[in-house]
């Protein structure tokens, strides 16, 4: 068993994985890490493609995801460094998760971004961070949803990539679904896709 802190894990996610990944590779690194790291195993996973396909989240039309769409994913990981895929039996391809700072270029991420200013660090400091999901009344800033310990996020409203900084004045609560499709974009470029993924998870209930 490898004990993974889980907290840990999705802050190093959201600052230094999010930004090489497009959404739905996010949503499918999210998938495994939700079977593996987060239930305490250890960070792998044998599982067939369609038993993937059949959980995981249906496309914009509500359509499921197919067997070529799945692989399609999984490759993408694979050539970023957050995924290895090994044999394949009855009961499934074996595939193992890399975690954030074990991935190449997420960690030059947060390697740049590991010295903040300490008299404005609100994003590193736990105490600080309790405050502003405390301020944001536990909602994500962008879907409304309530939040908890366990999901919740802080969001660089001005990516860090683009001169953001861990001040309170420029982060938000988010839910990780959000902060995952918001990424390193500007609040301006992520806007449409932000309303397509609510409205989405809105259609199915979630």
């Amino acid at each position: 068993m490898i004990e993974v802190d889980t907290s840990e894990v999705v802050r190093d996610m959201v600052d230094g994985l999010l930004p090489e990944l497009t959404p739905y590779e996010a949503t499918m690194y999210l998938f495994i890490l939700r079977h593996t790291a987060l239930s305490g195993g250890v960070p792998s996973i044998r599982i067939g493609k369609r038993t993937i396909a059949a959980r995981f989240a249906k496309g914009s039309r509500g359509e499921r995801s197919n067997f070529e769409h799945i692989t399609k994913l999984v490759k993408g990981l694979e050539s970023k460094g957050c995924l290895k895929i090994g044999d394949t039996t009855r009961e499934g391809t074996l595939y193992s998760l890399v975690l954030p700072r074990d991935v190449p270029a997420a960690a030059e991420r947060l390697a740049a971004d590991s010295v903040p200013d300490p008299k404005d660090d609100y994003f590193t400091n736990d105490e600080r961070r309790q405050g502003l999901f405390q301020r944001d009344k536990w909602r994500c800033q962008y879907c409304g949803e309530t939040v908890t310990s366990e999901n919740a996020t802080l969001d660089h409203f001005i990516p860090q990539s683009k001169g953001g900084t861990h001040g309170a004045e420029n982060l938000r609560t988010a839910c990780i679904l959000c902060n995952s499709v918001k990424s390193g974009r500007l609040f301006e470029e992520a806007a449409p896709l932000l309303i397509n993924s609510i409205r989405e998870r809105k259609s199915r209930g979630v």
